[in-house]
């Protein structure tokens, strides 16, 4: 396969990515949840006074619930991380706690997709998203991420070109771009990492608003990838 027709086929498959998060959000629609209750309850005659039994196990019961109530409030535990594989045992990664599996998802789009993942809550109608697929391998990487950058930018689009990051003993070349998908502003960045033979590619993206804040995602996620195969 040519280096033209990797980087097309490659650009095709993050313009999915970003259509598939917006038209995720775009399908759920919220919970109701169900109106509260309330039970009408006795209240004691203005005759009866309360016996020392009765006070001792209405003191008893309470500082129970006090010392329930303490635990419940105490800080939360930390999420723990997301560890996902990719569908074809090449490697793991792992992903914040707060974030889901997005595998199945992707794959339904495209048969390029080995893993996927995306973060629990959405965000101007976004769901931050990470999807990483299989592609033909290319000889000259560098070329090829120059070429798909602006391919993938257009002409309206803004796009720049990264450092190569380290892949568990790799080296992957990648680019960020700003474009505009179904109105709104997403920040994507792609890393390519090329192993034995394969080609990975990862897709990252982000609406305008969470860019910066979402962008230590895919540093923790590229240093914590390991080879499996």
């Amino acid at each position: 396969m040519t280096t033209t027709r990797a980087s097309l086929r490659t650009a095709g498959a993050a313009s999915l990515l970003a259509l598939l998060s917006l038209a995720a959000c775009a399908d759920e629609e919220p919970v109701a949840e169900p109106p509260a209750t309330s039970s009408p309850t006795e209240e004691p005659s203005a005759s009866e006074e309360p016996s020392a039994d009765d006070t001792e196990q209405t003191t008893s019961a309470d500082e129970a619930t006090q010392t329930e109530e303490a635990a419940t409030t105490s800080a939360p535990e930390e999420p723990k991380e997301l560890e996902l594989a990719a569908s074809d045992d090449a490697f793991t990664v792992t992903l914040p706690g707060t974030w889901e599996d997005a595998t199945a998802t992707a794959q339904d789009q495209t048969d390029a997709a080995v893993l996927a993942g995306r973060d629990g809550e959405r965000v101007d109608d976004f769901y931050t998203n990470v999807v990483i697929t299989q592609e033909e391998y290319v000889g000259n990487l560098t070329s090829a991420v120059e070429q798909a950058a602006e391919e993938l930018a257009g002409e309206d689009g803004e796009y720049e070109l990264l450092d190569p990051a380290e892949v568990d003993g790799n080296q992957a070349p990648g680019y960020t771009l700003v474009r505009d998908v179904q109105d709104v502003t997403v920040h994507q960045t792609q890393r390519w990492v090329s192993h034995e033979g394969t080609l990975y590619v990862v897709t990252f993206s982000a609406v305008d608003s969470q860019a910066e804040d979402a962008a230590p995602v895919l540093d923790d996620l590229l240093a914590s990838w390991t080879w499996t195969d």
